[in-house]
């Protein structure tokens, strides 16, 4: 099932040519997508709410722009909080994540963000329904939430509704499903939104005017000690890519710009478990290292026959975000909810 959820998913990113019943699908879609940009949920009274979200169904790197908000927010002394959005995650209850919980109950972004976050005063929480986290996290005296994976709530709106898009293809394949990987049409996501960030130094013609560039990078890896190895000690060795993530170009490409070209790169479905025989693929290749996302890692051994497994280090900027934010007094007129239309 996973891997015909990564082909699918591989076709949707590089676009389908379009037919008659595939434009009336994708229009339908399109449609529905834009009425429920706006999600409903119940937001707790006492907390000043801020949404991340992204444009298409994987890789546009909203979960790490949260993460180094929340990392960044906690460091200026607010009382903050990530909310994670909990796919494939099975806990009974809302809950405070842990670094060393098992990944199957809280599931993969929560936990990646709860070791990212675990030297910080900021907690992570996760439930199966984003209102019961939100609630945990006030009742626990945090004030300022940053929820993964929501652009913008109703019946009342987010404090701060945040957009992320990839620089080089903001808006991936430019279509909806079942021709493309856009989660909703450009302009309504555009319009839910309070910031709009770009991340990379790629300036696509498509990226709206008011995007906000946040430099991206990746710093180094490190090893299931927490032992950091360097970029350039990585250009010689025989590496490979191991990752279940949507978009795996655009991490081989920032690979590549940094001279590192894997000898195999095995790329499964986004969120999808790495399964025994996969993992015998990689063992029986016999390379001297094992690339992964950080959030991949949280499913995968430390080792991998003689080769360990290493985390890309993923650095975001957010300095450009948090100056904009609405309770610094920076942002003019209406919240953007007001501007969407009435359900």
């Amino acid at each position: 099932m996973d891997s015909l959820r990564a082909r699918i998913a591989r076709r949707l990113e590089r676009g389908i040519e379009p037919s008659l019943p595939g434009r009336a699908l994708a229009s339908a879609w399109s449609a529905i997508a834009a009425a429920l940009i706006a999600r409903p949920v119940t937001l707790p009274e006492g907390a000043r709410i801020l949404g991340v979200g992204g444009a298409v169904l994987g890789g546009a790197g909203k979960t790490p722009v949260a993460i180094e908000l929340a990392h960044a927010l906690a460091l200026e002394g607010h009382d903050v909080a990530l909310i994670g959005h909990g796919y494939r995650a099975h806990a009974a209850s809302a809950r405070r994540v842990l670094p060393a919980d098992p990944v199957d109950l809280v599931g993969d972004d929560a936990l990646c963000a709860a070791r990212a976050l675990a030297a910080t005063v900021a907690p992570v929480f996760v439930a199966k329904r984003r209102a019961d986290a939100l609630a945990l996290a006030v009742r626990s005296g945090k004030t300022l939430l940053v929820v993964d994976g929501l652009l913008q709530a109703s019946p009342r709106c987010l404090d701060d509704a945040i957009l992320v898009l990839d620089g080089a293809s903001p808006f991936g394949a430019g279509l909806c499903p079942p021709l493309g990987d856009l989660r909703a049409p450009a302009s309504a996501l555009v319009e839910a939104a309070d910031h709009v960030v770009a991340l990379g130094g790629a300036r696509s013609p498509a990226l709206p005017a008011s995007a906000v560039p946040l430099a991206s990078s990746i710093d180094g890896a490190l090893d299931a000690s927490g032992r950091r190895h360097d970029l350039a000690s990585l250009v010689s060795r025989r590496v490979g890519l191991l990752v279940a993530i949507a978009r795996p170009d655009r991490l081989l490409t920032a690979l590549d710009r940094e001279g590192i070209h894997p000898r195999a790169a095995l790329c499964l479905a986004d969120h999808a478990r790495f399964d025994p025989g996969t993992l015998e693929r990689a063992r029986a290749l016999h390379l001297d290292a094992w690339l992964t996302t950080a959030r991949c890692a949280t499913k995968l051994p430390p080792w991998l026959g003689g080769a360990p497994v290493l985390a890309l280090d993923h650095r975001i900027d957010v300095g450009p975000l948090l100056a904009r934010l609405s309770f610094r007094g920076s942002r003019e007129g209406a919240p953007a909810c007001a501007r969407l239309p009435a359900p």
